[in-house]
C-alpha cells in the first residue's frame, strides 16, 4: 500500500527509480504550492469596492469594477500548475519505462496518468481564459487524489497479462481514454462553478456564469470525439484479444453510459431551455459516471477489466 516498490522490471534501473519517485513529489509539492498562490490570487471579498470613480457624463459617482484576481499572484500560481504538470509526465514516462508498458497494471498508475492529464488541461484552459478558480479547483482535486492513490494503493509494477503486452492499439486506446475521462473532468469542475455561481451570485471569486459555461461546452466538445474514438479503438482491440467487438463487460458499458451522457450534454446545448443549470447538471452526472466506473466496477464487479484492481 503505498510507497514506490523496487520490483520495476528489466529496464528498471536505480536512475529511473530516482526520476520516478522525484518527479512524482515534486509533482505534489508544485501542485500544493500551486493551491495555495491561486487561492491567495483570487479576492474572496465581494461587497468592498476599491472605490468610486466619477462618470464622464455625470458628477455623479459610480463603483469602480474590482479584478477577481491579481495578477502576479495568478501568473505565478499558473506557472507551477505548469510545472507539476511537467514533473508529473517525467514520473509517468519513468514508469513507463520501468514497466515497458503504458500505466494500466494497477490503480496507481492510472492514477497518475489521469493525474497528469487533468492538471495539464487545468494549466491550459485557466492560461486561455485567465481564469484562477477552475485550475485551482481541479489541481486540488488532483492533489488529493495522488496522495489517496499514494496511500491507498500499491505502486508496485506487476507483468501484465500475455493479452496486454507489447500492443499498441490498446496503448492508443488507454491514452485516448485517460485524456477523455480528464477532459471531462474539466468539464465538470466549470460547471460546478457555474451552479454554485448560479445559486449564490453573490459567491466571491468565481468567474461569471457565462465564462463557466464556455469553459464547461469547450471542454465536453473535445471530450465527446475523443472518448467515440477512444471506445472504438477499444472495441477492435477487445476483437484481436478476445473474439469480440463488444460483450457488455461492466467497464465497456460504463464507459458507454459516460459517452451517452456526454451526447445528451451536447444535444441539449441546442434547446435553449435545457441550458444553464440543467446542462450543468449533466456534466456533473458525466463525471459521476467516471467515477462509478473506476471506484465501483474497479473493486465490486467482475468483468474482463478485473486486472485493474
Amino acid at each position: 500500500m503505498g510507497g514506490f516498490n523496487s520490483s520495476v522490471g528489466a529496464l528498471g534501473g536505480t536512475a529511473v527509480l530516482e526520476t520516478w519517485y522525484v518527479a512524482f513529489w515534486a509533482g505534489l509539492v508544485s501542485l500544493a504550492a500551486s493551491t495555495v498562490v491561486l487561492a491567495r490570487s483570487i479576492r474572496w471579498y465581494s461587497g468592498r469596492a476599491s472605490g468610486l470613480t466619477a462618470t464622464a457624463d455625470s458628477m455623479s459617482l459610480q463603483p469602480r469594477a474590482v479584478p477577481r484576481y491579481s495578477p502576479r499572484p495568478f501568473s505565478l500560481g499558473m506557472g507551477l500548475l505548469w510545472v507539476a504538470s511537467g514533473a508529473l509526465l517525467v514520473s509517468l514516462i519513468a514508469r513507463t519505462v520501468a514497466a515497458q508498458a503504458p500505466p494500466m497494471s494497477n490503480m496507481w498508475g492510472y492514477f497518475l496518468a489521469m493525474g497528469f492529464a487533468m492538471a495539464a488541461f487545468a494549466a491550459w484552459f485557466g492560461q486561455r481564459y485567465r481564469e484562477p478558480a477552475l485550475p485551482l479547483v481541479v489541481a486540488l482535486v488532483v492533489l488529493l487524489g495522488l496522495l489517496a492513490s499514494e496511500r491507498s494503493f500499491d505502486s508496485a509494477i506487476r507483468p501484465l497479462i500475455p493479452a496486454l503486452q507489447a500492443n499498441r492499439l490498446l496503448t492508443i486506446h488507454v491514452t485516448i481514454m485517460t485524456l477523455s475521462y480528464a477532459m471531462i473532468t474539466t468539464a465538470s469542475a466549470a460547471s460546478v462553478l457555474y451552479l454554485v455561481k448560479s445559486y449564490f451570485p453573490g459567491f466571491p471569486g468565481l468567474p461569471p456564469t457565462e465564462k463557466a459555461s464556455r469553459i464547461a461546452h469547450t471542454a465536453a466538445t473535445m471530450a465527446l470525439p475523443l472518448l467515440t474514438v477512444g471506445i472504438a479503438f477499444g472495441a477492435y482491440w477487445a476483437n484481436s484479444a478476445w473474439g469480440r467487438y463488444w460483450a457488455w463487460d461492466p467497464k465497456e458499458t460504463a464507459s458507454l453510459l459516460t459517452l451517452l451522457v456526454l451526447v445528451e450534454y451536447v444535444h441539449m446545448q441546442g434547446l435553449r431551455k435545457w441550458r444553464g443549470r440543467r446542462a450543468s447538471w449533466v456534466l456533473v452526472i458525466a463525471f459521476g459516471s467516471i467515477v462509478f466506473n473506476m471506484v465501483a466496477v474497479n473493486f465490486w464487479v467482475t468483468g474482463l477489466h478485473s486486472y485493474a484492481k
